[in-house]
């Protein structure tokens, strides 16, 4: 018998995890991930501090719960191109809510979509339907309006900034930052979701059933490997055999080895992936010029141990409009008890980085957190700040920035956080992506 096609997946993310469960699912080929990080899961994992389960980027949430892209291609059945990981113990917990803000110190909670109508005007009652039924698949152009300039002429200041708010929290950005189609369709897409849910586990339950499953299927998860070159087969003699040519350097090691591959799903940006990249592969200049031209988005996030005393009891995403720096927070303990010690609830932040002096933009944040939050200084004590900049696997590529999968070179896609499909947002859209680029290296493999 010939020998399997070998996929070569780079980056354990939650995106190349996931390619990477695809691909060796068929059985048909022979499956690698190389991460040079020292664990597995990217910005979409965990680590234990005293018993509170602190993310690593990601918020403990599912921002579409059972019935997004995420819930599809991880809970899904095989036979409808899902993983069916519910067999490895990956679960997805509603939060009790699905929304609340905070105003004038006081808590709102909505149980629904329908619920959060009351806070606003008759007149975005009426124009929200409008709203959800717009034609907003494709980008509308470079010429069109800003998302926040298009709200604005049809739904109340009250009712963009709530949505808003929503949008720094979830992705870093505000409405006059991102193409109106961008915001349309994300909106859409949250609003026709169910609600948010939590991973059983926190992200790494969604993390730990992945390698299980990857295990199953004898795919090998490699990390502290570092991805040095992507040449031609031919460069060496030991991968002629193979469209690719990969050089791996175990991390601390001057040395490194050539893997052989006929398929590559990169899971660490565009930037790297160019980077690495041989001259001998040609990508068109239109494609490097829009990579060149895309700045990843920086953000911010606060982590605080909240005792049981707290007056707000629900783990719905609760956004604080109006602020200048944070967009909002999320209690996911009430949904999952097992992310924080027995008798003690976690809060998790996000927030916007408007200036690059990253440590005068957490003293702001700060600020911002307990000037809204009035129950917080009483009841909440710090335990870190995240800070997301310049080359970290998150937001590696602005929402509506419309970066390609495929860069022009037969065998390669990118999957992750620098491709996410139009106004699919976080995790959302990563797993949006997965199953085309999957399909499209599949076929390339087949093909040989």
């Amino acid at each position: 018998m010939s020998e399997k096609p070998k996929a070569v997946v780079i980056g354990a993310g939650v995106g190349g995890l996931a390619s990477a469960a695809c691909l060796a699912q068929t059985q048909k080929y022979d499956v690698t991930v190389y991460d040079r990080m020292s664990f597995a899961g990217g910005r979409f994992t965990q680590h234990d501090h005293d018993g509170f389960q602190i993310p690593t980027g990601a918020v403990h949430m599912i921002p579409h719960g059972r019935k997004g892209p995420f819930a599809k291609l991880l809970l899904g059945k095989k036979i409808s191109g899902g993983l069916d990981l519910g067999r490895h113990g990956v679960e997805f917990l509603p939060t009790t809510k699905f929304a609340c803000r905070m105003k004038d110190g006081k808590l709102q909670e909505a149980n629904s979509v329908y619920g959060i109508l009351p806070w606003f005007s008759v007149r975005d009652t009426l124009n929200l339907p409008r709203l959800l039924l717009k034609r907003a698949n494709h980008p509308w152009g470079d010429e069109t309006e800003d998302g926040r300039t298009w709200m604005s002429k049809r739904f109340s200041e009250e009712f963009v900034d709530f949505a808003d708010a929503f949008a720094n929290f979830a992705i870093s950005l505000r409405f006059d930052q991102m193409p109106a189609s961008t915001v349309v369709k994300m909106l859409q897409n949250s609003f026709w979701s169910d609600r948010p849910a939590v991973p059983k586990g926190g992200c790494k339950g969604v993390i730990n059933g992945l390698r299980a499953d990857l295990r199953e299927n004898g795919a090998r998860v490699k990390l502290s490997n570092e991805v040095t070159e992507i040449l031609p087969g031919d460069a060496e003699e030991s991968t002629k055999g193979n469209r690719f040519c990969i050089g791996v350097r175990r991390r601390g090691r001057q040395e490194g080895i050539w893997v052989g591959a006929d398929s590559i799903i990169h899971n660490g940006g565009h930037p790297n992936l160019l980077a690495a990249l041989s001259d001998d592969f040609e990508v068109a200049a239109g494609v490097r010029e829009q990579v060149r031209n895309t700045q990843a988005v920086g953000g911010i996030g606060f982590v605080f141990a909240l005792d049981d005393d707290i007056p707000h009891r629900s783990s719905g995403v609760t956004m604080l409009p109006n602020l200048e720096r944070v967009g909002g927070y999320v209690l996911p303990t009430f949904s999952e008890p097992s992310l924080a010690p027995e008798g003690k609830h976690m809060m998790i932040t996000h927030q916007h980085v408007p200036d690059p002096s990253v440590k005068s933009e957490i003293d702001k944040g700060r600020e911002d957190l307990h000037d809204a939050i009035p129950w917080l200084a009483d009841h909440g004590e710090e335990l870190c700040v995240h800070t997301y900049h310049r080359n970290w696997p998150c937001n590696r590529a602005p929402q509506g920035a419309e970066l390609p999968s495929d860069i022009g070179v037969e065998g390669v896609r990118l999957v992750g956080d620098g491709v996410k499909g139009h106004g699919w947002m976080m995790v959302e859209g990563i797993a949006a992506n997965v199953p085309e680029a999957v399909a499209s290296v599949s076929g390339a493999m087949d093909a040989r």
